[in-house]
């Protein structure tokens, strides 16, 4: 275990790569927001390289914390093509010429560090979720095979990456959160229920946590809801609830700073997650850190790892009657209520510390660091050869068109021209 002395002594650059967008509140990046205003607040040298969904790039929240903060910030916007993309880390890691790369999230980015591993630059996939993306981007660019390491934040995505046969030796580190001062107490009038993340419905299921939340609201007037984030979803869902004339009893705050959400949860008994995959949740962790008893539904992930049924929060199937019926037998059970809050928030204090995970991926940097044999600057040809397109990642992976095909567009063209004349 090497300390944060022996890294600074090192004096060795860490890269990250990330994506970026406007009011972005995904638990990625208030993870990795956290991690670097950590390690530049120990000072380890850390430079960000952002690639940016819009043109833009000034409405990027995480680019503003940062520069803020004074991290050294590289920010572009996305290209159309990942060769572009691909290019632009490549360019940004021979300017720096740091010594551990831990790129995040995008294909481009992997694609980047595989081709930067090669020539010695030691670097690190994260797998965040069970998303598809993410195990196709591994299945197409093998951390081990190309001077990476795999790192899951949940044991159930280390098994799962070996199981697949895409790792021998993954890493497990969970996000970390802090421990609260502020933390919730039981109260039945109202018993408020929380969800905290993206309000969209691909992944976070938004439809069905409001269709728990309008059955408890129905079933039990104690029950008062709070929605906690924003999303492409958020007007509709909001339409939604007024339709169903719940208005004054599901409340949406929108985007709050994180100080905002934690003294808001502290304010509420329970934590609703319907996902269809996840990872380990930041919300999830910062609940139970503040003594928010979760009532999650029980899927593949790191949830059953930390939701411990009947003991550290309730497990629920996709259907809301299930969940609303959680949600009421909490509030009717003060006892019930506070065994699980208390055993959920010592289950967090322990094991999932911003400190223990803190000190594991300062270990993940020594070791890295110390595998580098990179000499800059990396080669970066004129035509960047990629893998091909992994069915998972088709209109997310796009390329530049081949000779070949320019040639069938212009002749579709053509034919479509002699067509409309021929008709005409």
């Amino acid at each position: 275990m090497k300390n944060i002395d022996w890294i600074k002594l090192q004096s060795k650059t860490v890269a990250f790569s990330h994506y970026s967008a406007k009011n972005d509140i995904s638990g990625v990046t208030t993870w990795l927001e956290r991690l670097l205003l950590r390690l530049h607040s120990d000072r380890i040298p850390v430079v960000v390289y952002l690639q940016h969904f819009g043109s833009n790039v000034e409405e990027s929240n995480l680019l503003h914390t940062l520069r803020q903060a004074g991290i050294p910030v590289e920010i572009e916007p996305r290209s159309l093509y990942t060769e572009n993309d691909v290019h632009g880390v490549l360019s940004f890691l021979n300017r720096h010429q740091p010594q551990v790369f831990f790129p995040q999230c995008l294909q481009s980015m992997y694609y980047a560090a595989g081709i930067a591993g090669q020539a010695g630059l030691p670097w690190a996939m994260t797998i965040h979720s069970d998303d598809p993306v993410y195990w196709a981007i591994a299945e197409t660019i093998t951390p081990d095979a190309n001077g990476g390491v795999l790192v899951g934040v949940s044991d159930y995505i280390s098994q799962t990456a070996i199981e697949k046969g895409l790792v021998k030796q993954p890493q497990t580190i969970p996000y970390g959160v802090s421990t609260f001062q502020n933390v919730a107490s039981f109260s039945d009038s109202p018993f408020r229920v929380a969800f905290s993340g993206r309000v969209v419905e691909e992944q976070k299921r938004i439809s069905l946590v409001l269709a728990a939340m309008a059955q408890a609201c129905r079933l039990d007037s104690r029950i008062e809801c709070l929605i906690l984030g924003d999303g492409a979803a958020r007007t509709t869902s909001e339409q939604w609830v007024k339709a169903q004339g719940l208005g004054d009893r599901i409340h949406f705050l929108g985007r709050l700073e994180p100080s905002a959400v934690q003294a808001q949860l502290a304010q509420c008994q329970a934590l609703l997650l319907m996902s269809d995959y996840e990872g380990l949740p930041v919300a999830l962790l910062e609940g139970m850190a503040s003594g928010v008893v979760p009532v999650v539904r029980s899927i593949p992930s790191g949830i059953p790892e930390i939701v411990k049924h009947n003991q550290t929060g309730l497990l629920v199937d996709d259907t809301p009657e299930q969940a609303a019926t959680a949600i009421i037998n909490l509030a009717n059970n003060a006892d019930f209520w506070l065994r699980c809050s208390l055993a959920s928030k010592l289950l967090i204090t322990q094991n999932y510390s911003e400190e223990v995970c803190y000190q594991r991926w300062l270990n993940v940097i020594a070791e890295l660091s110390d595998r580098s044999t990179v000499r800059y600057p990396i080669p970066i040809p004129r035509k960047i050869s990629l893998p091909p397109v992994h069915p998972d990642l088709v209109g997310r992976d796009i390329r530049k068109p081949t000779i070949g095909d320019r040639v069938v567009t212009k002749v579709k063209r053509l034919k479509s021209k002699v067509q409309h004349f021929m008709i005409g």
